[in-house]
């Protein structure tokens, strides 16, 4: 059954005071839940949060009642921000953590973090924080309709704050969903600390045709005396030292690599210091792969060091930091699966494309099995360029997906003119199966390109949620 007002919302009409009344006693399950959702517009046409920044205003300051970490950038926000929740949490904090996008299910977007153990949020916990935030949508809506009610991601947004305020969690981390300056999240006011771990060319249609329009989009994020982090170069970095100048921001510039413990960044503060001494002793114990990692975990902890809300270093805190990071599962980020020689990670942009063989390349020198698919608005010459090397072997596929897509055809012309074998399947799910069985331990497949890609690969492995390949249970 489609709940009450969801033919209301699709038509933009305005509810009546009674029909008002009665949604307020209505509630979606599940099902209706995602049903709703996946028919919200997905974004304007004309940036603004106009709408968002009332809406909060109006349902009693919802984006502004818990302390916030903010993280940006183009690649390894979600790593990122998963790492410093893991790192918040043991450190005795209870964490809500906003992320995507998501890969199987829209769940994976909430969780919810507690002495070093991350859940993401139940079926029916979905379903009722979907259905408060519909309402409110639809209240806001009537008594705004220039406005009308919430677009696809302010209502996730919304709905994430909801469902945090009511877990009575100490501190929020939120992953921009896109750009920084018009994006939802950036609606929160009580930041207390500020990261944008890099800034490439992705989303060009949206954010600029330039590094420097993309980095001034991201650098929307940064608030005044909060510090921000980044391991921004060139001329995004500069950028971003602009507006962090102009906004009275102190700016912790991090080189490649992270965290360069022979020259560690000049804080007044020395005692913040004291966590930044120990990066690499939580890097020995982070499952994530990939020498990006150290960079991603170095961002976290600055971050979290410098915050108002991290306490004086003692090993007793440290020691619960490292057994929180040791357990942290974060599919889809070279995703190793050493029985099936197989590798998933959500590389999906030239630069991701690029750090992505840096950390095949560190693992094994071997050449590799590669299914791909690749949304439309990607530059997949640039991707495939970077990712490649000679005796490499293509498989390519096409995601189901609503997002347009390049063809197989499409990847199999670009590989051809690098020289690369492929082979063209009709599907994602072919793909792999063809992938593993060609793969050995000398040659390993690795899936990759998109989440849209990713999700069928876990689908076809008889995955029904993310959890399914997590090894180890809080």
């Amino acid at each position: 059954m489609v709940p009450l007002g969801f033919r209301c919302h699709r038509r933009k009409e305005i509810l009546s005071p009674a029909c008002q009344s009665l949604i307020a006693f209505v509630s979606m399950n599940y099902e209706e839940s995602i049903s709703y959702i996946e028919s919200l517009v997905p974004t304007l046409e004309r940036p603004t949060l106009e709408r968002m920044k009332l809406f909060v205003d109006e349902f009693d300051g919802l984006a502004n009642q818990i302390p916030v970490f903010h993280v940006g950038g183009t690649n390894g926000k979600g790593s990122t921000a998963a790492i410093l929740d893991a790192m918040l949490s043991g450190a005795g904090f209870r964490v809500g953590r906003f992320t995507g996008p998501h890969i199987i299910h829209f769940n994976e977007r909430f969780a919810l973090s507690e002495s070093g153990c991350s859940k993401i949020i139940s079926n029916d916990d979905f379903a009722e924080f979907a259905s408060i935030t519909w309402r409110q949508s639809l209240e806001f809506a009537s008594r705004h309709p220039e406005l009308g009610p919430l677009t696809w991601f302010e209502f996730l947004t919304a709905m994430a704050f909801n469902f945090f305020r009511a877990k009575l969690c100490d501190c929020l981390v939120l992953e921009v969903g896109l750009g920084g300056r018009f994006d939802a999240t950036n609606v929160a006011e009580n930041v207390c600390g500020t990261i944008i771990t890099n800034v490439d060319l992705d989303h060009m249609q949206i954010l600029g045709d330039t590094v420097d329009k993309i980095a001034f989009e991201k650098s929307g994020i940064i608030r005044k005396g909060v510090p921000v982090i980044t391991a921004a170069q060139g001329s995004a970095l500069e950028v971003i030292r602009s507006q962090a100048e102009q906004r009275g921001a102190l700016l912790i510039v991090l080189p490649p690599g992270g965290l360069d413990l022979e020259n560690p960044p000049t804080i007044e503060d020395k005692s913040k210091l004291a966590f930044a001494g120990r990066v690499d002793q939580l890097c020995d114990a982070l499952p994530l792969k990939g020498a990006h990692q150290r960079t991603n975990t170095s961002l976290a902890l600055m971050s979290f060091a410098l915050s108002w809300l991290a306490p004086d270093f003692d090993e007793c805190l440290f020691g619960g930091m490292v057994r929180s990071l040791s357990r942290l599962y974060f599919p889809g980020r070279m995703q190793s699966l050493s029985d099936k020689n197989l590798i998933m990670d959500a590389a999906h942009n030239p630069a991701g494309a690029k750090t992505l063989r840096q950390a095949l390349d560190q693992r094994s020198a071997m050449n590799y099995v590669f299914v791909l698919g690749f949304f439309a608005n990607k530059d997949m010459n640039a991707y495939l360029q970077a990712l490649l090397r000679q005796g490499d072997l293509v498989i390519a596929c096409q995601a189901q997906t609503r997002r347009a897509t390049c063809s197989p055809d499409e990847i199999a012309a670009v590989c051809a003119d690098l020289g690369i074998s492929v082979q063209i399947v009709s599907s994602v799910a072919e793909a792999c199966r063809t992938a593993l069985a060609l793969a050995d331990p000398q040659r390993w497949c690795v899936v990759t390109g998109s989440f849209a890609v990713l999700r069928e690969c876990m689908l076809m492995l008889g995955w029904h949620s993310i959890e399914d390949g997590a090894t180890q249970n809080c």
